[in-house]
């Protein structure tokens, strides 16, 4: 007999680093589309991609964690018929809300495309991004419930067979019509006909995505639908006051998820509107496109691979939040901050000194006027990193309305920085991304401070985050240093790796003689335990109490 057991759940860590990995490769999908059709090919899609991502995680992944909420609760109570009869519900609502969707998209197309994103001939791509939500509209509600359920496994495989088909189908398929878009560019005699059979290329690999996962998913659901019978039966009896708690569960949801995306489309749209009324439709393509394929898409995947080894500890803070252990919550978050930082100011400031070398490395050549926008993109890493863990944290403590609020205050910085930088100063796509970074600092520190109030947790800046930012500084100037003198001689990629390896080696250094980090700590670092020696001989400590 078939009944629903919590102890057959896959670890919430997994989970969470099954959809991580699946963004990352996501991005990486989009850089290597870069180096596949370049910046223009990448300005083309850049619209389309990001209001297919915006509908991704509204109708999947927002979709699928209200659903899971919400069987979960019943299972426990083993009201599965109400659960079944909520998921029943919220299949047609989304499955109408998405048809609908999909076909204003659709039939929109042309218009939006060329009113909202300044180049017609993307509409194509917008259709693409309609049949995908066909396929997309569906799934969450599925997914959500085989989880609350406690069929876990095809909830892992699901984003990341999404994501593994999209890049593979995608990359053969954009190479093949970026080529013969080079043969109507000499029939036309134009350059942009090769970007955009590329850009339509890249986006039909999302659509193969979207559908391998819908038949994944409803393949998965068919295989148990007999066992999902069999529990349902053995359940409670249905009860007349249920309430489909699905609608209200995903406003604080959707909203946490989509606003990052969402505010990506909008300043894209923002920016393309100011540059088509100044006449420069053609240069904003190819300059966007540029920004968003190189900068947004690597910060992104550098600040998820950030957040990886570090998601298991998430867990252990909240594991001992929920059992009301505010005291080891408090020494497992500090000690979890404090190598969080240790590992974001590196990484940030290696990306800040070397990003001309990164993109020649990536992409192929660098770009002049985006290398700027690279470094900016350092310090939005930082912040981007930190407020995945803490939205994640606050998430998981079920405080959606402080969630609702900071995010609408960062909204609201955000907006007004726009005004003032793009609209006022004319700072253009420079002003665009420090509004961006604005917004994502205002939404940290107003999150750091509350976690910090509730758990009644002192914080040190300077142990914490001084000490890991000035070892990456004086570590930076010797990448820098490094960067100058071999560059010419060796090539830029063989001066970035080399490179990277000695300031990876100077930072460790210098963190050990700055005292921030401690001797036993090594331990948990990879290839920590070569330091270890230097490090007792500087700081006679081997043995602190943890």
């Amino acid at each position: 007999m078939k009944s629903y057991a919590e102890e057959k759940r896959i670890r919430p860590d997994i989970l969470t680093s099954a959809v991580f990995w699946s963004i990352i490769i996501m991005m990486f999908y989009n850089m290597i589309s870069v180096r596949i059709f370049g910046d223009m090919g990448a300005g083309f899609c850049s619209g389309p991609s990001a209001l297919y991502f915006l509908l991704y995680i509204s109708f999947i992944l927002a979709v699928q964690k209200s659903v899971y909420i919400m069987v979960r609760l019943r299972a426990r109570r083993s009201q599965f018929l109400n659960a079944q009869a909520n998921m029943v519900k919220s299949l047609r609502l989304f499955c109408a809300i998405g048809l609908v969707l999909s076909l204003g998209i659709g039939f929109g197309s042309y218009y939006i495309a060329r009113s909202l994103l300044g180049a017609g001939k993307v509409y194509f791509q917008l259709i693409i991004v309609a049949i995908s939500l066909f396929f997309m509209c569906s799934q969450g509600v599925i997914r959500g419930y085989l989880q609350g359920l406690g069929y876990t496994r095809p909830i892992v495989i699901a984003d990341l067979l999404i994501s593994v088909s999209s890049f593979i189908s995608g990359g053969i398929i954009s190479g093949i019509m970026y080529s013969y878009g080079k043969k109507v560019n000499e029939l036309f005699h134009g350059d942009e006909y090769s970007a955009i059979y590329g850009a339509s290329g890249m986006m039909i690999g999302l659509l193969v995505g979207s559908l391998v996962g819908f038949v994944q998913i409803f393949v998965s659901y068919e295989l148990r639908k007999k066992e999902i019978a069999e529990i349902v039966k053995n359940g409670a009896p249905r009860y007349l006051d249920n309430k489909n708690d699905v609608y209200k569960g995903i406003r604080p949801i959707l909203y946490l998820y989509a606003s990052p995306v969402l505010m990506c489309l909008v300043d894209n749209i923002i920016y393309n509107l100011i540059q088509m009324k100044n006449g420069n439709s053609r240069d904003m393509i190819a300059i966007y496109g540029a920004y968003n394929g190189r900068v947004v898409s690597f910060v992104i995947l550098l600040a998820f691979l950030c957040c990886l080894p570090f998601i298991k500890m998430w867990n252990k803070v909240m594991a001992r939040i929920e059992r009301d252990e505010l005291e080891g919550a408090r020494d497992r978050l500090k000690r979890l901050l404090h190598f969080t930082y240790m590992v974001l100011a590196p990484v940030a400031t290696a990306l800040f000194v070397s990003s001309d070398m990164i993109q020649i490395t990536i992409f192929g050549k660098s770009n002049e006027q985006v290398s700027g926008l690279f470094q900016l993109g350092a310090i939005m890493l930082f912040f981007l990193s930190l407020g995945i863990f803490i939205s994640w944290l606050l998430n998981h403590m079920g405080k959606s309305l402080l969630l609702v609020v900071n995010i609408s205050i960062a909204w609201a910085v955000h907006i007004g920085l726009i005004l003032l930088l793009v609209l006022a100063l004319k700072w253009e796509l420079k002003g665009v991304v420090m509004a961006e970074i604005a917004g994502f600092v205002v939404y940290d520190i107003i999150c750091i401070f509350m976690v910090l109030k509730m758990l009644k947790l002192r914080s040190n800046p300077l142990g914490n985050v001084g000490i890991p930012l000035a070892a990456a500084a004086l570590s930076g100037l010797v990448l820098l240093a490094e960067n100058k003198l071999l560059a010419a001689y060796i090539g830029e990629v063989l001066t970035l790796i080399l490179g990277l390896v000695i300031y990876v080696i100077v930072y460790m250094i210098l963190l050990i003689v700055l005292r921030g980090i401690r001797t036993s700590e090594l331990e948990k670092i990879p290839m920590g335990k070569f330091l270890m020696g230097f490090s007792s001989r500087i700081q006679h400590d081997k043995y602190y109490e943890e």
